[in-house]
């Protein structure tokens, strides 16, 4: 089986993408802007929960498809 690089791990990849929605998220901390009543990083934290949701479900599934083609 041929080493494949660390940088195509999907474990790395996806944190990568969960590091960058954390700094948009934090970015937009000390602003005072409100929708419906609640603060803009309150919703973006509430969709956020949605994001890892997607995340966690891609990771499985691009793992599960790795070990596939190594099984073969």
């Amino acid at each position: 089986m041929a080493s494949r690089s660390k940088f195509q791990d999907p474990g790395l990849i996806l944190t990568v993408v969960l590091v960058m929605y954390s700094a948009f998220v934090f970015v937009w901390w000390p602003t005072d802007i409100y929708w419906l009543g609640i603060s803009l990083v309150g919703w973006f934290m509430f969709i956020g929960l949605f994001f890892w949701f997607l995340l966690a479900i891609v990771y499985v599934l691009w793992i599960e498809n790795i070990e596939r083609k190594n099984d073969s």
